[in-house]
């Protein structure tokens, strides 16, 4: 069995999701009451955050960097990033670092083609919904991916940074997101989501979206880190 490594922290409430989900597909898989072990290295995200919002990106991998060397010391055998924002510098901190990192776009993107899906909208941070990083990974896909007018993403990312990093879940954040979402549908002819934020999937699921095929790109990635640890 691997051992895995998580870089955490980025944010809490995710990080919780992704302990818990982890441990559960542990067992079911298993079919044990046995319990994973794995490494948890929980990070400052208002530090990592900076960078990002900042455009610092040669700072953000030094940073992500030097976080991951932790976890190559105690020996783990991968290492994911728990939060889609800091995979706008996956590719240069893979070159960058000794140990495999499995990735949460390209699993998702994976996802999202075996659904034989051709366009999809994204949710997520504004650096997440603007930087191209999803954007690149669905086109090698064969994915359209598109984002919600720029005051939409304003919104998205107040809220986001704003309540649902501090697990804060509001019915009228809730409303006004499905109505982003439909608007989006309306204009792009959308035929699915992705939940490009590890914390979306605390306030949005399934349910709130009869005609679109939502993507919980926190439980595709944990999948992806199950598959790795017990392969």
């Amino acid at each position: 069995m691997n051992k895995i490594g998580i870089i955490a922290g980025i944010g809490p409430a995710s990080t919780v999701e992704y302990y818990n989900l982890i441990i559960q597909g542990f067992r079911e898989r298993l079919s044990t009451k046995d319990y994973p072990e794995m490494l948890l290295h929980s990070i400052n995200m208002t530090e990592m955050l900076s960078y990002v919002f900042k455009g610092e990106l040669d700072n953000l991998v030094d940073f992500l960097k030097v976080k991951i060397q932790v976890l190559e010391e105690a020996g783990v055998d991968c290492v994911a990033l728990a939060s889609n924002t800091p995979h706008l510098v996956f590719d240069e901190l893979a070159e960058v670092v000794q140990v495999p990192m499995v990735s949460i776009v390209e699993e998702t993107c994976k996802v999202v083609r075996e659904s034989k899906l051709k366009k999809v909208g994204l949710l997520g941070t504004k650096s997440t919904m603007s930087m191209g990083f999803y954007q690149r990974a669905g086109s090698k896909q064969g994915i359209e991916i598109v984002i919600p007018e720029e005051k939409q993403q304003d919104y998205v990312h107040e809220k986001y940074m704003g309540e649902l990093v501090v697990n804060e879940i509001k019915p009228e954040t809730k409303e006004r997101l499905v109505g982003i979402v439909d608007k989006l549908q309306d204009k792009e002819s959308i035929e699915g989501l992705i939940l490009g934020g590890t914390e979306l999937p605390l306030i949005l699921q399934q349910e709130d979206f009869q005609r679109l095929k939502v993507f919980n790109t926190t439980e595709i990635h944990v999948k992806a880190i199950l598959d790795r640890m017990l392969a």
